[in-house]
């Protein structure tokens, strides 16, 4: 699993996107993610989108960390967003009922418009 991260500043409030490239399925590389997650909200980060464009599985622990990076940054008067999840993790998210905790967006513009 792979994570590049960019900040948008003009207009947005410091919204910090993490793209994710791989499974997240536990594991050392799943950690990287929740770790990162952590740091940034550290560093006073609390407008998180994780983009999920180039994601195409996600097991429960990689459900359990999403979850635990949600409550880090909402512990932190943030919020986390999912943005171009797969049909199949849309479907993972629906069937654990998650999909009405993380709010789920077809498109990363429609998530930095929710959070801006």
């Amino acid at each position: 699993m792979k994570l590049r991260q960019k900040e948008l500043k003009s207009g947005t409030g410091g919204v910090v996107i993490i793209e994710i490239e791989g499974n997240i399925i536990g594991g050392p590389d799943a950690m990287s993610l929740n770790d990162e997650i952590h740091k940034m909200v550290n560093a006073g980060t609390k407008k998180i989108i994780i983009d999920m464009k180039s994601v195409e599985h996600i097991n429960s622990s990689g459900l359990g960390i999403l979850i635990a990076s949600l409550n880090a940054v909402r512990q932190a008067d943030g919020n986390l967003k999912i943005a171009n999840a797969s049909s199949r993790v849309l479907d993972l998210l629906k069937i654990t009922k998650l999909n009405q905790i993380f709010e789920p967006y077809k498109s990363v513009d429609e998530a930095v418009k929710d959070l801006a």
